[in-house]
């Protein structure tokens, strides 16, 4: 029979949290090329120039 202890528990809870963690990159990741494609030229050289 299995039982849940403690170091189930924690090794749940880290996995859970990297898989929340990755999911989060691979989201900006992935928004990241589509916000600038929807970008005009002209818009990325004044954004550019304003930093």
């Amino acid at each position: 029979m299995f039982k849940f202890d403690k170091t189930d528990m924690q090794r749940f809870l880290v996995s859970g949290v990297a898989a929340l963690a990755m999911s989060a990159t691979c989201v900006f990741a992935a928004v990241g090329p589509a916000k600038a494609a929807t970008t005009s030229p002209t818009q990325q050289v004044i954004q550019i120039a304003a930093r």
